[in-house]
């Protein structure tokens, strides 16, 4: 057993399925925000109501990288409009991905585990572009992407505990981050299900992608530099981990105490 342990762990560590793949993307998407840079001085700050609606940029992630973002990702949207994909069929791909990574954080393949969270991610935010552009957004879609979203979240935050089980302190950043995270999105539904407004706070879903993502990309590839003796801590997977759990909770309180002072108003 211990030796097919071994075997799964070096293959999930192999160039050609961690840092190839991540150098590769890490040069894709700094390329593009030099083009970002560029087409803002050219024609102005870009500006989309996508962003607005997501409560704007914070001190966590400002709004000039979620334009980026949505910027780099419109070609992808427009081909996969192009090709008729189902928007289903993203959330589908988006949590598939996401199992995977989870089993590779489990057993240490952080390598593959970042790109495989990076994908996924990036089908997350896709499925809701092309559910626009193709006349198919209904209330239908937005609660299973909702769904998928939670499960393939928690799924990542349990991938991350398993492997950090003999840490109790990342184990405990971790579960606590999940708790978090699972509190920023629940109080926001409460809220708008009792016609409250309560988007306000820290480490909304796509700050909690980017700071994992982040983390653990560069990790992994700081690991291929700076190989750690034994079992390695992903000392800035921990970190992100910490920032999650301090600000997705708190921002769970606030939102609590707004929602019920909201209430008590009427």
């Amino acid at each position: 057993m211990g030796t097919m342990s071994e075997r799964l762990v070096t293959w999930l560590d192999s160039p050609g399925l961690t840092w190839i793949p991540l150098v590769f993307l890490i040069v894709v998407f700094a390329l593009a925000l030099l083009g970002f840079v560029v087409r803002n001085a050219i024609w102005g700050r870009a500006h989309s109501a996508r962003v607005g609606q997501a409560g704007g940029g914070s001190v966590l992630l400002g709004e000039y990288f979620m334009e980026y973002g949505l910027w780099v990702f419109g070609p992808v949207a427009r081909v996969a409009t192009r090709l008729e994909l189902h928007p289903d069929t993203l959330s589908w791909a988006s949590l598939v991905l996401q199992l995977l990574a989870a089993v590779a954080l489990s057993q240490g393949g952080f390598g593959l585990a970042g790109w495989l969270m990076l994908v996924g991610a990036a089908c997350d935010s896709l499925d809701g572009s092309v559910a626009r552009a193709r006349g198919m957004a209904s209330d239908a879609g937005e609660v299973l992407d909702a769904v998928i979203d939670r499960w393939a979240e928690m799924a990542i935050f349990f991938g991350y505990a398993w492997y950090y089980r003999s840490f109790p302190l990342a184990f405990a950043f971790s579960m606590a981050a999940c708790s978090g995270a699972v509190m920023v999105s629940y109080t926001r539904a409460k809220g708008e299900a009792l016609d409250v407004d309560a988007r306000g706070g820290l480490m909304q879903r796509h700050e909690r992608a980017v700071y994992l993502v982040s983390a653990t990309v560069f990790s992994s590839l700081a690991e291929v530099v700076w190989p750690s003796p034994g079992r390695p801590l992903h000392l800035l997977v921990v970190a992100a981990l910490g920032l999650i759990a301090l600000f997705g909770n708190l921002t769970g309180i606030r939102r609590t105490v707004f929602i019920r002072r909201e209430l008590r108003k009427r």
